[in-house]
């Protein structure tokens, strides 16, 4: 099964963000992201493109590869509408994920995700995918103006993210964006 389509709102009231993704097989998942989860998957999805470059590539360049990769991504996607699905394998409610795990299976990226119930769910996650999980929820960290300071995976410097988004006065009220992935794989 593939994930058609990726959506991220902030929920003020809740001071969270809900992640929606839908599939290829009309399936709908919905989870709920604290301030600290979405930290995680960003650093988590930050170090997964970096060690995945790395196959290919010096360390410093695999971070500059990545950082210029993500670069163009923030430039140049494309938000669309959100088209939800008819199925909703965790139910219709989102789920809170209260931890993520980053992973490498058989040189594919792959996100774990741990539900507050006791669920997992991995992801796994292409170059495209994964660049446009991370500027959704650098978009949605942005409009609930968490201002994260993510450090760079497995390094004492400062990661910075590659979309510096400001928020308009009002901005954080349903901020609501959709990304349709090119080329997307769900495990």
């Amino acid at each position: 099964m593939s994930i058609r389509q990726l959506n991220a709102s902030y929920a003020p009231e809740e001071d969270r963000v809900m992640l929606r993704f839908t599939t290829d097989i009309q399936e709908e998942y919905r989870f709920w992201l604290t301030r600290a989860v979405v930290a995680a998957l960003l650093q988590q999805a930050q170090t997964l493109a970096i060690k995945a470059l790395e196959q290919h590539h010096s360390v410093q360049q695999a971070k500059a590869v990545a950082q210029f990769k993500q670069q163009t991504l923030a430039q140049t996607a494309t938000f669309t509408q959100f088209e939800g699905a008819t199925r909703f394998p965790f139910g219709a409610e989102p789920v809170l994920v209260k931890s993520v795990e980053a992973q490498i299976q058989a040189q594919t990226p792959v996100l774990v995700l741990h539900m507050a119930r006791g669920q997992k769910l991995s992801l796994r996650l292409n170059e495209d995918l994964m660049g446009k999980l991370q500027l959704l929820l650098q978009k949605m960290s942005a409009a609930a103006r968490w201002a994260l300071d993510l450090p760079e995976a497995g390094h004492a410097s400062t990661w910075a993210p590659a979309v510096a988004a400001r928020p308009e006065a009002g901005d954080a009220e349903g901020a609501v964006d959709s990304l349709t992935p090119v080329h997307k794989v769900l495990h």
